[in-house]
């Protein structure tokens, strides 16, 4: 979490009453979709990207996915200074293959 803190901005804990009341306890929700990505899964990509040695990050990173992991690995190659390629199925939402784009990643249809 440490090495994570320079490039995520920290998320707000919120109390769902429904869900407490559901559970018959108190409930909180990390709100994860404030990250850049929209996700939490930017925590995973950014973590594994940090934990290779630099001269194998600058070679670049690759990724198949059809959304929020796509855009996590374009996120934090671009954090860190790192080409990023990502293949997506044909059927990916225009603007997740924008988003990917938008955080600097070359992305790549291919097939379903």
């Amino acid at each position: 979490a440490r090495r994570l803190r320079r490039a995520l901005r920290p998320t707000p804990l919120e109390e769902s009453i429904r869900l407490g009341a559901l559970t018959d306890g108190r409930a909180l929700l990390k709100l994860e979709n404030t990250q850049p990505t929209g996700s939490f899964k930017v925590r995973g990509a950014l973590n594994v990207l940090l934990s290779l040695p630099s001269h194998v990050r600058e070679r670049g990173v690759v990724a198949a996915s059809s959304g929020n992991h796509g855009a996590a690995v374009a996120y934090s190659a671009l954090r860190l200074g790192a080409p990023a390629l990502i293949f997506v199925p044909e059927d990916t939402s225009p603007v997740k293959v924008n988003a990917m784009r938008d955080f600097g990643a070359d992305v790549r249809v291919y097939g379903d």
